[in-house]
């Protein structure tokens, strides 16, 4: 009962929105076709207006298509990045508080200037258990996550690594 007032507001502000825009002049995408031939009608329309009879009034209408150009490229500057990159390594250290005497295990350094954080590591397809995993959110450049292998180091041939922009990376020892 109490979601009764919310659910109506938000169909009167959906409804107020839709009455507002009328859909057909929202901007569509353009292919790179378009824009190569709106960038040769620009410079072709500059080219007529350099030379134009005193009678004449020309309109110049570039600087339009060069501002939402402006505004698509500063969109596209805000996108993560497409390639994050990693430095795994797979090691045996000296170990007094385990009954082997070592553990194995597996560091994840990223070599990234944005904050990264991994959401999923899959060692052997899946094959390979973890015992623990530590460090892994937040990594800035230079910063190692640990994970505790449930496997012997020395048959690690992949590790799947999955972050938070979704992306996934596999390295093969």
């Amino acid at each position: 009962m109490n979601f009764i007032p919310s659910i109506f507001l938000s169909s009167v502000l959906l409804l107020t929105l839709t009455a507002c825009n009328s859909g057909n002049d929202a901007p569509k995408p353009k292919d790179t076709q378009t824009q190569t031939n709106s960038t040769e009608n620009s410079t072709s329309a500059q080219s007529e207006m350099a030379n134009p009879s005193e009678d004449d009034f020309v309109v110049d209408k570039s600087f339009l298509e060069n501002g939402t150009d402006a505004e698509q490229a500063q969109e596209l500057s805000q996108e993560p990045p497409l390639q994050e990159q990693f430095e795994v390594r797979v090691r045996r250290d000296e170990s007094q508080y385990s009954m082997t005497g070592y553990v194995d295990k597996l560091n994840i350094m990223s070599l990234n200037n944005d904050p990264t954080s991994l959401t999923n590591v899959s060692i052997n397809r899946g094959n390979c258990r973890t015992k623990g995993f530590y460090d892994y959110q937040n990594m800035r450049y230079g910063s190692v996550a640990q994970v505790y292998l449930g496997c012997a180091a020395e048959n690690v041939r992949e590790v799947t690594i999955t972050t938070n922009s979704g992306l996934t990376y596999t390295y093969n020892f």
